[in-house]
Formats: C-alpha cells, structure tokens, sequence
C-alpha cells in the first residue's frame, strides 16, 4: 500500500475526514484554532506540519532562534524549522511502516496543538 493510501484508509479510521481537505494526491489540510496543519505523505515517511510564523522578526533574531531551539526540548518529537522561505514551521515525523492510525492522531495533534499556541506566542515579544 502506498503512503498516501495508507494515509486515506487511517484518516478514515480516525474518523476525522469530515474535518480533513485532501488538496493534492499526497497533501491533506485540517484547521486546529489558528492553526493549520498539513499532512504530507512521502514515500517512506509521513510529515505533520503547520508554519507558525510567516518570517522571523527583523530586529533580535538571535534571540528569537534561540527561544525556538529551547522549545523544541519539550514538543514531543516535533521541532522547529526555518524553511528556505523564511517561514517557521512545527513538523513532526513518523516512517509509514511504523505508522497506525494512534501514531498519526498523535503526530497531527501534537502538531496542532504546538502550532495553535505558538503561532500567537511568536507574535508576543521574548
């Protein structure tokens, strides 16, 4: 079964794809609060990912890349990215072969959840 596939079948055993947009053969969309998390199917692996800031601030990004670096000690698994845009992400990765619809559910939610509380956060000063 292909990543993609595999994604469908647990979104549907989840439950959830009355909540869940497929927006291209291997992209899936959902809204949490503010946030709005992808679900990105690879080949081997699945990526939960939500951009919580569109650029880093132009004055102290020092300080603000260092902030992020010690929030990642405490998201579960999921971490901070800058991606080559400027955006700053959440994601969170799993290998499809480990994957079940629990392992999904945790990753998509803990990346909601990250995303819904640090995409106002990082609007707030230090």
């Amino acid at each position: 079964m292909s990543s993609a596939a595999t994604i469908e079948k647990l979104i549907g055993e989840l439950g959830i794809q009355h909540r869940v947009t497929r927006v291209s053969e291997t992209v899936w969309t959902l809204q949490k609060g503010s946030a709005t998390v992808q679900i990105v199917a690879a080949p081997e692996f699945v990526v939960a990912t939500a951009v919580v800031a569109e650029h880093a601030p132009a004055d102290d990004r020092e300080a603000f890349y260092r902030r992020l670096l010690e929030a990642n000690v405490g998201l579960y698994g999921a971490f901070f990215t800058l991606e080559t845009n400027g955006s700053i992400r959440v994601n969170q990765v799993l290998l499809v072969d480990w994957l079940q619809d629990r392992e999904l559910a945790f990753i998509v939610g803990n990346v909601a959840s990250v995303a819904d509380h640090w995409d106002d956060k990082l609007k707030q000063p230090g």
